[in-house]
């Protein structure tokens, strides 16, 4: 399954939730983005002599396309797009089999998500396939309860689901990421619960849509 962390704006968190996933479900990840955050924290992971991650950085379109032509529907793989639109990265899009666009409760998301769900209906229109994203509230006040407007508004766009599973702002993340560690490499806490929580909602959609495909 091909797993891609997508938003066309920067900061929503889609570096770090790659980061833990990968390390999570121990798969590969390509990395797209120009900031190379990955990279930078895969060599601090080197450094404190744990295994390294398997980062792909595709030299071209021809390249990218190549990787994936062939790729086993039982093997899988995330992508992490940068916070830009361009061909790659809608072409990133549109190979994919299950998309996670990060996306923070605050009003000031509101722009951002209709600018992303922008370009998946061109694609999806382009390319004519309905390529629908999850969207996951990500990095969100612990004790937040009350999730409405966002819930009414990614219900208003047709591209968009909102996941089950949410991310709320914890220290793990980023002090794991900072030691070139994963969440799931602590013994215990909230965090690395809510991964796994995550997890198991990726691969059971995942397998719901590859059912409703075949």
């Amino acid at each position: 399954m091909i797993i891609t962390i997508a938003h066309s704006k920067g900061g929503v968190g889609k570096s770090l939730l790659s980061w833990h996933l990968a390390i999570a479900m121990k798969v590969p990840i390509v990395d797209l983005d120009f900031q190379k955050t990955l990279v930078y924290t895969n060599n601090i992971r080197k450094a404190n002599k744990l295994k390294p991650l398997d980062i792909i950085h595709p030299k071209s379109q021809e390249e990218f396309i190549g990787l994936f032509d062939d790729w086993p529907e039982d093997k899988n793989i995330i992508i992490d797009v940068g916070g830009f639109d361009s061909n790659l990265n809608r072409m990133a899009l549109y190979i994919s089999d299950f998309i996670i666009t990060p996306a923070v409760d605050r009003v000031t998301e509101i722009a951002g998500l209709s600018k992303f769900h922008q370009i998946v209906s061109e694609l999806s229109k382009k390319m004519k396939v309905d390529i629908n994203t999850n969207v996951l509230l990500n990095d969100v006040n612990p004790v937040a309860k009350d999730f409405s407007i966002m819930e009414e508004l990614i219900d208003n766009y047709e591209h968009f689901n909102l996941m089950d599973t949410i991310v709320s702002h914890r220290a793990d993340f980023y002090r794991t990421m900072e030691e070139g560690k994963g969440v799931t490499e602590l013994e215990s806490g909230k965090a690395k619960k809510e991964i796994k929580k995550l997890i198991k909602e990726i691969i059971k959609k995942g397998e719901e849509n590859g059912k409703a495909k075949n």
